[in-house]
């Protein structure tokens, strides 16, 4: 597998404009499907929606296995993105409804998702197959949170978007390091570039800077910290009153 696999879709393309409104369109629709559950339904409901996640998770790599033009690369194929490790986070929590997994995945999945949607990247093709989980999956890791904090009341911590941003950082620096060790000790025809802690994504991003290493680096960390307080607020002040209902059953969950 090589670069030419890197398939980056332009907002000059109608099928962005097409895949971009029908992933909205589709995400509201799921939100307001949902809260027409009640009582064990929106479990049952929600139990599903795992499931249908962890089977999206698995697309690409089975696409890698069986696609004869796609060899499994190490250095690219691993779900170590923050958008792989929360569709995971997401698709396990499902299961867990964990206060501390909400939370990071939550904010990281909110963030990578509407931007993995406005500028899209696919590093493996757009065949069909993956651009339809591409966009399943930037779409369901926007919309299972919100999900989650309607029908039982989960709720951000008062700082924590602060340790989600610490929790960031040492993830993405481990991930750099990661890919050092990678590029250095098991070279190969494409550089690792997990978390694009190696280089700066390939997109038209505001927040993307033409810079060297790694000061690229350093706008992204001040917008992570400007969309976590944006995230903080809209989740705080979003979220209908009705949903507090479900931090009864939180607070059980908790004591």
């Amino acid at each position: 597998m090589n670069g030419a696999f890197d398939v980056i879709i332009h907002s000059d393309e109608p099928r962005y404009w097409f895949l971009l409104l029908g992933s909205v369109l589709a995400g509201l629709l799921v939100v307001r499907a949902y809260d027409r559950f009640e009582g064990g339904g929106k479990d049952k409901a929600l139990r599903t929606m795992g499931w249908v996640m962890v089977l999206s998770n698995l697309v690409p790599p089975v696409y890698t296995v069986l696609h004869p033009d796609v060899d499994f690369c190490v250095h690219r194929n691993l779900p170590v993105h923050f958008c792989g490790l929360n569709g995971w986070l997401l698709a396990l929590n499902c299961f867990w409804k964990n206060q501390k997994v909400f939370t990071f995945s939550a904010f990281l999945g909110t963030i990578g998702g509407i931007h993995a949607l406005l500028t899209p990247q696919l590093t493996i093709g757009d065949a069909p197959v993956i651009l339809t989980q591409y966009y399943f999956n930037h779409t369901a890791i926007v919309v299972i949170p919100m999900i989650m904090a309607r029908a039982y009341g989960l709720r951000f911590p008062k700082w924590g978007w602060v340790w989600t941003y610490v929790a960031a950082a040492v993830l993405s620096t481990s991930v750099g390091v990661f890919n050092w060790y990678l590029n250095t000790y098991h070279p190969a025809d494409i550089s690792a570039n997990y978390m694009y802690m190696w280089e700066a994504p390939k997109v038209d991003n505001p927040f993307v800077r033409d810079l060297a290493w790694p000061w690229y680096i350093l706008p992204l960390h001040g917008a992570l910290v400007l969309h976590l307080v944006v995230i903080n607020m809209g989740y705080r002040w979003g979220t209908p009153l009705e949903a507090l209902a479900g931090e009864s059953w939180l607070r059980r969950r908790l004591t």
